[in-house]
C-alpha cells in the first residue's frame, strides 16, 4: 500500500486542506501506517514513557487501590501493550486474591492488543469500550494518557473571530524520485464554520482569548467521559493525563497552545512531518471532562498530582528503604526507578489525575491524602 504521507497528500489534492483532527486521526490510527499501529512506541526504548510502562510499581499500586475498593473489576482503557494489567495481575496473584477480580483491557490497535494479550493472558482484551454494557462495571477504571490521544482541532483567535488551522501541501522541487522532491505538509488558515458558537461557549465558561492566540479543542472528550461514566455502576474512575482546568489551559500563559509531538524521547512542535512516525498530542481540558462526569452522576475530585494518588494508594510499600536488609545495587536501582513515579519535577507532578467516583468515599480519600509528618 502507498505510504501514509503519500495517501494524505493525495487526499489533500483531491479534497482540499484537511482539518487537523482528520490529519491527526490518520497519523495516529491509520491501520496501515498510524503511529499506534506499531508495537514498541511506548516505554524506555520507545518515544516516550508512561507511568505503567516505566515501572511495575505503578500497576501494583493500582492493584492496592482496587483491593481497598473491594469490587471486582479492574479496567484499563487505552491499555497499550498491557504493562498496567500485567503488573496488577501479578500483584493480586502474589497476595492470593487474583480470583476475586476481573481484568479487562481496552486497546484500539490490533497490534498492541495482541502484544498486551501475550503479556497478560489472564485479562479479557477488547478493541472498544463500546463492547462493555452500560452499568455493568463495579470496580476501578483507569485511563492513562487516553484523553490526550483523542484528535484535536487546531484554532487561531485572530482578535475578533476564530480561524481553523488546517493542513495543506507545499509543492516539491527538483531532485527527488521522478525528478521531483515529494510534497510536504504545512499549516494554512481557513474559515471556522462554528467559530461564533465556540467563542460564545468559551465566554460562558469565563475564558477570554488573546489576539493571535493558538489553541486546541477536543470534541471527543465529553462523549468519551460520558461513555465511561455510564458503564460504571459503582467504583472509581481515574484519569491520568497532561492537562489543566479550562481557564488555565486557555490562558495567556499558553499563546501557542499545547500541540506537540514526541519522537525518541524528544519533544517538538513539528506535528506535520512524516505522519505516523511520531506521537501527536495536546493537553486535556480537565474542566470539560469533569463536567461530563458530573452530569453523569459521578462525584469528581481534582485534578491532583500523580504523586498524591500513587502515594495515597500505597506506592511507598515499593520504594521504602529497607535498612535491615543487605545492600544490593540492583535492588537500590529498582527502588530509585520506582521512586521516579512520584518525584517532584518529573511525571509525578506533570501528570495530573481527575478522580471520579460513584457510591464510594475512596475517591475523595485519594484526592485529599497528605504525607504523614
Amino acid at each position: 500500500m502507498m505510504p501514509l504521507a503519500q495517501r494524505l497528500a493525495a487526499r489533500i489534492r483531491a479534497e482540499g486542506p484537511l482539518r487537523f483532527d482528520a490529519f491527526q486521526e490518520a497519523a495516529l490510527y491509520d491501520p496501515e501506517g498510524g503511529y499506534y499501529e506499531r508495537a514498541g512506541r511506548v516505554g524506555r526504548a520507545g518515544d516516550f514513557v508512561t507511568g505503567p510502562s516505566w515501572h511495575p510499581a505503578f500497576g501494583r499500586t493500582i492493584a492496592r487501590i482496587a483491593r481497598r475498593l473491594g469490587l471486582a473489576d479492574i479496567v484499563d482503557v487505552g491499555a497499550g501493550e498491557g504493562e498496567l494489567l500485567s503488573a496488577a495481575g501479578a500483584a493480586l496473584e502474589a497476595w492470593g486474591i487474583r480470583d476475586r477480580f476481573r481484568l479487562t483491557g481496552i486497546e484500539r490497535s490490533a497490534v498492541r492488543r495482541a502484544k498486551a494479550a501475550e503479556m497478560c493472558p489472564g485479562a479479557d482484551w477488547l478493541p472498544s469500550f463500546e463492547e462493555i454494557p452500560r452499568g455493568s462495571l463495579s470496580g476501578l477504571i483507569v485511563c492513562y494518557e487516553l484523553f490526550d490521544a483523542l484528535p484535536v482541532r487546531a484554532l487561531l483567535f485572530e482578535g475578533e473571530k476564530l480561524l481553523e488551522r488546517v493542513v495543506t501541501l507545499v509543492r516539491g522541487g527538483e531532485g527527488g524520485p521522478g525528478g521531483e522532491d515529494p510534497d510536504s505538509f504545512e499549516w494554512s488558515l481557513a474559515e471556522c464554520v462554528d467559530g461564533a458558537e465556540l467563542l460564545d461557549r468559551f465566554r460562558r465558561r469565563g475564558i477570554h482569548l488573546r489576539r493571535n492566540q493558538k489553541l486546541e479543542i477536543r470534541a471527543g472528550a465529553p462523549r468519551l467521559a460520558r461513555a465511561l461514566a455510564e458503564r460504571l455502576e459503582q467504583g472509581l474512575l481515574l484519569v491520568f493525563d497532561y492537562g489543566a482546568p479550562a481557564r488555565a489551559l486557555y490562558s495567556a500563559a499558553r499563546p501557542n497552545g499545547t500541540l506537540e509531538a514526541f519522537l525518541a524521547h524528544g519533544v517538538t512542535r513539528d506535528v506535520l512531518t512524516e505522519p505516523g512516525s511520531r506521537d501527536l498530542t495536546a493537553w486535556v481540558d480537565f474542566s470539560e471532562v469533569a463536567e461530563a462526569f458530573t452530569a453523569a452522576g459521578l462525584s469528581v475530585s481534582g485534578p491532583v498530582s500523580q504523586s498524591r494518588v500513587l502515594a495515597a494508594g500505597g506506592i511507598f510499600e515499593d520504594i521504602a528503604f529497607d535498612s535491615t536488609g543487605p545492600l544490593d545495587a540492583g535492588r537500590e536501582a529498582d527502588r530509585r526507578a520506582a521512586a521516579a513515579l512520584v518525584q517532584p519535577g518529573g511525571m509525578g507532578e506533570s501528570i495530573r489525575v481527575l478522580i471520579a467516583s460513584r457510591d464510594t468515599a475512596l475517591g475523595s480519600a485519594l484526592a485529599s491524602w497528605t504525607r504523614p509528618a
